[in-house]
């Protein structure tokens, strides 16, 4: 059995409830979902007074680093704690696709909202014992602002802001386990990017540019076995490290019509890659 998680107890306990201890905290294994959502052109396209809306969708994977966290064991009433280190979940899946709704309020500024489902998937990442965690579809909501802060010609030069929040709950099992564990995991992500968009026609473009992926989460995990007739209940809390990702992304825009837009991009940071596309129709 490979072991992930490092436990610390302030108690004593058997080797039975080691071994049981480590069985279960597999599931404490974090789906943390983020998911980068796709930026798109980092400079408004909408003249004031105008509003589009659309489809987004995106597919990512990120490593998830974790801070150490406190842990509770019920054992026939008896209460014992400690520590449990999950360490970097490497890996974690994310797939998610929203309806969009984007408004100028003024000249070279966007805002737009976002409301979606998202999945989240894990696999074989703690134990390797074959173990797999698939959220249900969860509700995923988003917004944010884009401004052009400079045009000339087929130039224009500006920036996007935009966050989302999520909650992804499900289980993680594998096929020998007698019961899955359940996981909840709550997510708030801000992704802060400036950058370019240069026309090469009326119907082709191509934009990118740098930017800042910050994450805040919070895994919960509560496990219950029975072990030789004795109930034994654990408790689990990790906090997702709230680091600044620094990354970058390039897309490229293709109008269907005077109305209609495709755009596709990549993204990449340092422990994170995605690929996110929409369609778009303006009125």
């Amino acid at each position: 059995m490979k072991r992930k998680i490092a436990v610390t107890s302030t108690h004593t306990f058997g080797r039975a409830h080691y071994l049981g201890l480590a069985l279960m905290v597999i599931c404490s294994v974090s789906s943390s979902v983020y998911a980068l959502d796709p930026l798109g052109p980092p400079v408004c396209d909408l003249r004031k007074g105008e509003y589009k809306g659309g489809i987004d969708i995106s597919l990512s994977r990120q490593d998830l680093d974790t801070t150490p966290s406190k842990f509770t064991e019920t054992i026939n009433g008896e209460t014992n704690s400690g520590t449990a280190d999950l360490g970097t979940l490497k890996d974690f899946q994310t797939y998610r696709a929203y309806a969009t709704l984007a408004y100028s309020p003024m000249y070279n500024w966007e805002a737009f909202v976002r409301l979606g489902g998202a999945i989240g998937m894990l696999g074989d990442e703690f134990w390797s014992e074959s173990e797999e965690f698939e959220s249900r579809r969860e509700l995923a909501l988003g917004g944010g602002l884009r401004a052009t802060f400079y045009e000339e010609l087929a130039l224009k030069i500006g920036g996007v802001v935009q966050a989302n929040l999520s909650q992804f709950d499900g289980k993680l099992d594998a096929s020998h386990w007698s019961a899955p564990d359940i996981l909840e995991i709550e997510m708030f992500e801000i992704q802060v990017a400036l950058g370019a968009m240069y026309l090469f026609s009326e119907r082709f473009a191509v934009y990118g540019g740098p930017f800042a992926h910050l994450i805040y989460g919070d895994i919960d995990y509560v496990n219950s076995r029975e072990d030789n007739n004795t109930l034994i209940i654990r408790k689990f809390n990790w906090d997702i490290e709230d680091d600044i990702n620094y990354g970058g992304y390039f897309g490229a825009q293709f109008k269907l019509r005077r109305d209609c837009s495709v755009n596709i991009e990549y993204q990449q940071t340092n422990n994170a890659q995605a690929i996110g596309a929409s369609l778009m129709l303006r009125r």
